[in-house]
This record gives structure tokens, C-alpha cells and sequence, in this order.
């Protein structure tokens, strides 16, 4: 492996790190509900239907919360696909 090699992987290992704590920054910022539903949907895995059951809520409400996470990761994360994309167009 080259050095520019080396470079190129430190970069991307840095970008990859900021990037997650911005996502996890992002999702901290939900509203409780709204982060008990995203977290076990994309973290646990869990089905719409299982986390409306463990939560005592609708599986409408379920898509909701997760509609608005994913709506707010996108605002949140929007200027770092500028970033993404020139970094790995290089």
C-alpha cells in the first residue's frame, strides 16, 4: 500500500467517524418517542408491528416517527453529502 493510500484510508476512516457521530448526534436529538421508535427499527431490527405491540402505540404511529427521523437525518445530514461526494470522486 502506497502512501497515498494510506492517506486516502485515514481520511475516509475520519469522514466515516464524524459522520456517525453526526448521525448519532442527529437521532439524540428526536423527541423520546420518536427515538425509541427509529432506534429499534434501524438498530434492533424490529418490525412495525413489533415495536407498535413493546410500545403500546399504532403501527400508523410507528411510520410516522419513523418518517419524521428519517426526515430529520436528512436535513441534518444534507451538507455532508457534499463532502462524501468529493472526497470519494478524487
Amino acid at each position: 500500500m502506497g502512501r497515498y493510500d494510506t492517506i486516502g484510508l485515514t481520511a475516509a476512516r475520519y469522514i466515516e467517524r464524524e459522520l456517525e457521530k453526526e448521525i448519532m448526534k442527529s437521532i439524540d436529538s428526536l423527541g423520546d418517542e420518536c427515538k425509541r421508535v427509529f432506534r429499534k427499527s434501524r438498530f434492533e431490527h424490529k418490525k412495525n408491528e413489533e415495536i407498535a405491540t413493546e410500545l403500546g402505540i399504532s403501527v400508523n404511529t410507528v411510520k410516522y416517527h419513523i418518517k419524521m427521523a428519517l426526515t430529520r437525518l436528512h436535513q441534518d445530514l444534507r451538507k455532508y453529502l457534499i463532502l462524501l461526494i468529493s472526497f470519494f470522486s478524487l
